[in-house]
């Protein structure tokens, strides 16, 4: 004899044997017991649940010889023929596989057609959700005005795939889940009428992998019933499944909560060698832990799915495990499945999921983060940044930076110098200050900027991205782009940027110290940083050390060494004062003074001592005081073609001291 599938045998054949659909069934057995039948009905629900076996019952209910009634005797011509499909007045139709809109028409078309041997027609079309639109828009039509002799059944798994004009027009079931409970008792109940001996903890097993659906814990029991020799066992389960028992999960649980990383990888290189899914493991896993989740607050919810002999293991690791730490376990290997079934490999993601979860190490707080947040979001708003401060410890002591060269202002302080070839010369007039050069300063590089424990006035990493700076500086205006383009960044410090550029680019830190091309970089920057910082720039030099520039101007020069008395003044020690003299006669302005001058006998402030390493010019405004390297001052001779250039139109050039006629007499 031909052997008949548990599912198929015992699918429903009246409303009484209908498991888990309670409301559905009072519903339509009141409605046929009152002749208050809809024209169409939607059933709606997980694979499994009863779908299809309903709608044959209301069939048959319809459609019995000693119907319309609630409780068809199956034994009439009319069940049977429904039973076996070989009914004229109930098609069932499989949407999935007569999507189209033909179909549909040649569903119409018969719709019509009075019923051959019962009293109703019942359409029923599974999967209606995988209709085409035009096939919906056909279906349709035939809903809104039916023949009274026609029900229509429409079941899927998608509900929401369903127009809802086509919804409105059906009464909607939805079937539920059973619980594992109930599809237990009902597994116990065919193999107790089928005569298959089985455990009851291996009928849980299998009542869990169904996940809800009658039909396939009904297949897994007939296919166990066929692989098992003897009795169902647990053991058989898991073997013919590929699952892992309750002990493994409790071993593996264990190991990554007391940080025993080997002991878990172990776990895991054991299962892989005997040819377990790990995908399927980890879901397993997943689902041991969710159960001791819930123990602790709701233990029916977490017991339910359980069997007698998994419960004291359970139990005992939920009182020692934390909740806080079953939900860390819970949502890393989430994502470590979900990688998987991406196309990861599952092992390597297991593994690494594994060592992250052993590794000991604490959460940061999101309390703490959020605190932080809100401080730099109003501080961002007042202007200011306040100081990073370390999230554990004490704070650290502040040292305050010192102020760079450049931005110093020194008092001025009128100086004297000496007149045209020292004795007998005239007074020369007042100049001012010799601005004291300043001394190399070692500006930070940007990574100390970032990771210093001192004030430091970061509102974004992107927004202190030099590159990025630069780049939209290129967009907006590019010759201004290609002085900064040069410059690294060094440091971001209490509202001060600090830009260097190369020694044999130090033109290029004069041009950047321009007020426009400032103020063009310095409204890039107020966009990100929310202010508009200062800048100070310098120029690297030998050694890797960095000289500040002033705003607008060239690379201030060495400081010469002093004499103590002038180190200790800052001031040239007057001279005697000197005979009077005729005034020189001026000489014409010079243009464009050649290349190679002569080099002249003397220069003004030459032969004077006191003012080691520097010679003064007069101009029009007073005494200049003109910087040269300290080689010139051992023996006050001109060394340099370059510097005769200069000085010559220093001199004779217009607006000079003795072209320009002002302050060439004395």
């Amino acid at each position: 004899m031909k052997h008949v599938s548990l599912y198929r045998k015992w699918r429903p054949r009246t409303f009484g044997t209908i498991a888990g659909q309670e409301p559905v069934v009072r519903t339509l057995a009141r409605a046929i017991e009152t002749g208050r039948v809809a024209h169409a009905y939607l059933f709606s629900g997980p694979r499994g649940t009863g779908k299809t076996s309903t709608a044959k019952v209301l069939a048959m209910g319809l459609n019995c010889a000693n119907g319309p009634t609630a409780e068809p005797d199956g034994t009439c011509e009319s069940c049977r023929a429904i039973v076996n499909n070989s009914s004229m007045d109930v098609l069932e139709m499989d949407a999935a596989s007569n999507r189209g809109i033909d179909e549909i028409r040649d569903l119409r078309d018969r719709v019509n057609l009075a019923p051959t041997q019962g009293r109703m027609k019942v359409y029923i079309i599974d999967e209606v959700h995988m209709l085409t639109t035009e096939a919906f828009n056909a279906l349709l039509k035939m809903l809104e005005e039916p023949p009274e002799h026609v029900v229509f059944v429409l079941a899927t798994t998608e509900k929401h795939k369903v127009l809802p004009t086509i919804i409105s027009r059906c009464q909607s079931f939805d079937f539920r889940r059973p619980g594992v409970t109930l599809l237990a008792d009902k597994l116990r109940e065919i193999a107790e009428a089928e005569g298959i001996e089985a455990e009851p903890a291996a009928l849980t097993l299998l009542a869990r992998e169904a996940r809800g659906s009658f039909r396939d814990a009904e297949g897994l029991l007939d296919q166990l019933s066929s692989f098992s020799e003897g009795p169902v066992t647990a053991e058989s389960v898991r073997e013919l499944l590929g699952s892992v028992a309750s002990d493994v999960l409790l071993e593996t649980t264990d190991a990554l909560y007391e940080r025993r990383t080997a002991d878990a990888l172990r776990v895991v290189d054991r299962l892989s060698g005997e040819g377990r899914d790990l995908s399927r493991f980890v879901g397993e896993l997943v689902a041991h832990l969710r159960r001791l989740m819930l123990l602790p607050h709701a233990s029916e919810v977490a017991l339910a799915e359980v069997g007698a002999d998994e419960r004291a293991g359970l139990e005992e690791q939920a009182g020692r495990i934390p909740t806080a730490e079953v939900v860390r376990m819970i949502e890393a290997l989430g994502d470590a499945l979900s990688r998987a079934r991406r196309g990861g490999d599952p092992k390597l993601e297991v593994e690494l999921t594994f060592l992250k979860l052993a590794r000991d190490y604490e959460e940061p707080s999101v309390d703490r983060l959020i605190r932080r947040l809100e401080v730099l979001e109003k501080a961002v708003e007042n202007g200011s940044v306040p100081a990073h401060r370390p999230t554990t410890g004490p704070p650290p002591a502040e040292v305050p930076e010192p102020a760079s060269p450049a931005l110093e202002e020194t008092p001025h302080e009128p100086e004297v110098t000496a007149g045209a070839g020292g004795d007998g010369a005239a007074p020369v007039e007042t100049a001012p200050p010799v601005p004291e050069a300043p001394e190399p300063v070692e500006m930070e590089p940007q990574g100390e900027a970032e990771t210093s424990e001192a004030p430091v006035s970061v509102s974004s990493r992107d927004a202190l991205d030099w590159g990025s700076v630069v780049r939209e500086l290129r967009a907006r205006k590019p010759a201004i782009a290609a002085v900064y383009e040069e410059a690294q960044m060094q440091g971001f410090r209490d509202g001060v940027l600090r830009l260097v550029f190369p020694k044999d680019l130090s033109i290029y830190a004069k041009l950047a110290g321009d007020s426009k091309r400032v103020s063009s970089l310095q409204e890039i920057l107020e966009e990100r940083l929310g202010s508009r910082p200062r800048l100070e720039l310098g120029v690297v030099g030998e050694g890797g050390t960095v000289t500040a520039v002033p705003s607008g101007g060239a690379p201030a020069p060495p400081d010469p060494a002093p004499s103590e008395p002038a180190r200790n003044s800052r001031r040239v020690p007057e001279p005697p004062p000197p005979e009077p003299e005729a005034p020189m006669p001026e000489p014409p302005p010079v243009e464009n003074p050649p290349p190679d001058l002569p080099e002249p006998p003397e220069v003004y402030g030459r032969g004077d001592p006191s003012v080691s390493g520097s010679a003064v010019v007069t101009g029009r405004g007073g005494a200049i005081p003109k910087a040269e390297p300290p080689a010139a001052a051992d023996d006050g001779r001109i060394r340099d073609g370059s510097e005769v250039f200069e000085m010559a139109r220093e001199l004779f050039g217009p607006g000079g001291g003795l072209g320009g006629g002002q302050n060439g007499a004395g």
